[in-house]
């Protein structure tokens, strides 16, 4: 366990402890309620602090793009064909600057050394063009975007300490409300999760993707067993969980596999579930408190990517459906052979000829959506006391 981590608990908990200290005494010295209020008010109410810790599940939807793929259909077409079209109207000099080019095109001899695959276009052919396409309309893809199966899982453990507020809501101290009104932000770490087509992990598959905090108001509500002079008492409830979202930072393996600067934002959500658990008595002003429950949320998560870039080797390339991924690799072996003096640079050519017919200098910004359904057991232990 991380030093600085156990040091920031251990200082909650004695700052914790010395208020619920400071809270004895001033209740030793001096009523904290309106006159008239002691018996009715006071005498239900307690504090608990404690170390609440949460298990969690995640079901994951495939993450889906809002805006579109970073590359359509038909804007790989139109750079297939430019490159193309480049590569007929070039001479067999193309890695030279100074190439000269066939008469009757409107090229020039930079276009010849960037872009001329040295085959008269049949990198782009049988790497791209109609092969691709027909590829992606079996897949049922609108372009290169985010591939499918990609997922997404939270880590599976996290704690804080915490402090609540009980109110006995009957004179027989049957039914108890308790809120969890201070806690400490759980840091939850998000992972990478899903597999492709041919059953083999993806490139996020396990990777630490994101971080986000969260605040996660707890109100639960129980029936307690045996009466209120009871040493031992076990209850069975409800609770009901507010999580709050904020502070999210993206991993720079993340942004480099989503092809540019990243950023997080996940809906603050609702949940509920059962809750179970005993408490004990120390004397008649203290007693230990361990309940055990269950709640679902289900989080949305909106990630918006900038400057976007697509290159030759990216991660993200192998994740595509097996038959995409062939055509490219066929497409780099190709551009490999006949232009050495430029290796792993066709995937990075066509993209830079997405751009240029776009008339911009990256392929832009792009919306995608995470849907998670997050199952927490969440385990409790907490002294307690009495107002």
């Amino acid at each position: 366990m991380n030093i600085s981590s156990v040091a920031r608990k251990a200082t909650a908990i004695v700052v914790a402890m010395a208020a619920m200290g400071a809270v004895s005494t001033a209740y030793a010295q001096n009523s904290i309620f309106p006159t008239g209020w002691d018996n009715k008010v006071r005498d239900r109410l307690f504090m608990r602090f404690g170390y609440t810790q949460t298990f969690n599940k995640t079901k994951s939807e495939d993450a889906r793009d809002i805006t579109g793929p970073v590359a359509t259909r038909q804007q790989l077409a139109d750079a297939f064909e430019l490159g193309r079209k480049i590569s007929q109207a070039c001479n067999d000099d193309f890695d030279n600057p100074n190439n000269t080019l066939n008469g009757g095109t409107n090229f020039v001899a930079a276009d010849c050394y960037g872009y001329a695959d040295g085959n008269n276009g049949y990198a782009y052919d049988a790497g791209g063009g109609g092969l691709l396409l027909a590829e992606l309309d079996r897949e049922h893809l609108g372009g290169l975007g985010t591939p499918p199966g990609i997922k997404a899982k939270t880590q599976k453990s996290v704690g804080t300490p915490t402090i609540s507020l009980g109110y006995w809501l009957d004179d027989d101290y049957k039914w108890l409300v308790e809120a969890y009104v201070l806690a400490a932000p759980l840091k939850i770490k998000i992972y990478g999760d899903g597999y492709r087509d041919d059953g083999s992990p993806n490139s996020i598959n396990g990777r630490h993707i994101a971080t986000t905090k969260m605040l996660p108001p707890l109100v639960i509500g129980s029936y307690n067993f045996g009466d209120r002079r009871s040493v031992v008492r076990p209850f069975v409830g409800v609770g009901a969980m507010y999580a709050i979202f904020f502070d999210a930072r993206t991993t720079s393996f993340f942004e480099e596999y989503q092809g540019g600067k990243t950023t997080l934002t996940t809906k603050n959500t609702f949940g509920f579930g059962p809750f179970v658990g005993v408490q004990s008595a120390i004397n008649d002003d203290w007693h230990v408190n361990v309940s055990l429950g269950q709640v679902t949320l289900k989080a949305t998560s909106t990630l918006v990517t900038s400057g976007t870039q697509i290159q030759s080797g990216a991660a993200v390339l192998s994740d595509y459906p097996a038959g995409i991924v062939n055509l490219i690799n066929t497409g780099e072996g190709l551009w490999d052979q006949n232009r050495p003096d430029q290796p792993d640079q066709f995937t990075t050519k066509v993209m830079e000829l997405v751009k240029r017919q776009r008339g911009t200098s990256d392929l832009g910004t792009y919306v995608r959506e995470q849907k998670m359904k997050i199952t927490s057991t969440i385990l409790s232990v907490s002294l307690g006391r009495s107002f």
